[in-house]
């Protein structure tokens, strides 16, 4: 049996994904316009902690929620931490899992994968898009390192033929090995990404007339790496109804706001927790002619300024 991805490490204790998720929500709190969210379902992977259920839960208020898990082998263990009775599982696959579910509700769905992209994850992404109702929410996050740096050339033609066998003709055109260096390896992989989601919309809306037609919104472009590099990308699933109801400018005044192919970077700073107390103190403007102590450095300061409300917050405690 392969260990899952929560057996690995605290997926709690991970601050860009912990600040991740604070963005979602806040984002996907603002589909109020469209319909009241407590009439929303929300579909994930809450594997062992069930973070993003309960954090949608709290904040947004959403009871229908279904969280897929393929390691039955921790049946007990993932039962036993459900934390809120409203949280139904399915066990499986979610290439097995997805087709069986009810899709009439409006949904927010989060496809967190702790395995790099392929053409399973496609088919996924494929079927979801394909039967999301108008106003409804499509988050993919997939792992996207490129692996240790090596000098050899061979190197970036195997990062090619290694992505090619996962997604097959799916690489988009004019992409090279040495495109998939640093995050271009996250950058090629939301353009197949993207890809797949307005390819499926596309066929699905050909029939339709042009007020039904359905178009993806881009919301999310994630990069982070708390462990290895990182990609969520996301967004809306709407008709010219509901997108009227959200308006033009309804996200963009969100600085993590990402609606084309330019990523946002999730930076943890490296601060003591005494340190970040003086900085909150002095947000959220800070005034320019404030003068900070040299030995704050400059580049963790500015990181923390962009992230600090999202900024998880650790403590041990005794018991």
């Amino acid at each position: 049996m392969k260990a899952s991805s929560f057996e690995k490490f605290d997926y709690a204790l991970r601050p860009a994904k912990n600040m991740e998720r604070k963005m979602f929500c806040e984002t996907l709190g603002r589909l109020s316009r469209v319909a009241p969210l407590s009439s929303y379902r929300y579909v994930g992977f809450g594997a062992i902690g069930f973070h993003d259920f309960c954090l949608f839960h709290q904040r947004l208020g959403i009871r229908d929620m279904c969280s897929i898990e393929e390691n039955t082998d921790a049946k007990k263990r993932v039962s036993f931490n459900i934390p809120y009775s409203c949280i139904k599982m399915r066990w499986g696959e979610s290439h097995d899992v997805l087709p069986t579910l009810p899709w009439t509700k409006r949904t927010i769905i989060w496809l967190d994968y702790d395995k790099p992209l392929n053409s399973r994850k496609l088919e996924d992404i494929a079927l979801v898009s394909g039967i999301l109702r108008s106003g409804s929410a499509l988050i993919v996050t997939v792992p996207a390192d490129p692996g240790e740096v090596d000098a050899n050339a061979d190197m970036a033609e195997k990062r090619l033929s290694d992505l090619r066998s996962r997604v097959g003709k799916n690489i988009p055109t004019g992409v090279t090995g040495k495109d998939l260096v640093q995050w271009g390896m996250a950058t090629v992989c939301r353009r197949i990404i993207v890809d797949q989601i307005e390819k499926t919309l596309n066929d699905r809306s050909a029939p339709l007339e042009e007020g039904k037609k359905l178009r993806y919104n881009q919301l999310f472009n994630f990069h982070y790496a708390d462990r290895t590099k990182m990609l969520s990308v996301g967004g809306l699933i709407v008709n010219a109804r509901d997108k009227a109801s959200l308006g033009p400018k309804h996200f963009k005044d969100l600085d993590y706001f990402r609606p084309e192919a330019e990523p946002y970077l999730i930076e943890t700073p490296i601060l003591t927790l005494r340190e970040i107390r003086y900085l909150d103190e002095r947000l959220p403007r800070l005034a320019p002619d404030v003068r900070h102590p040299k030995w704050i450095p400059e580049i963790e300061r500015k990181r923390y300024g962009k992230v600090y409300r999202y900024f998880p917050s650790f403590s041990e405690v005794e018991t």
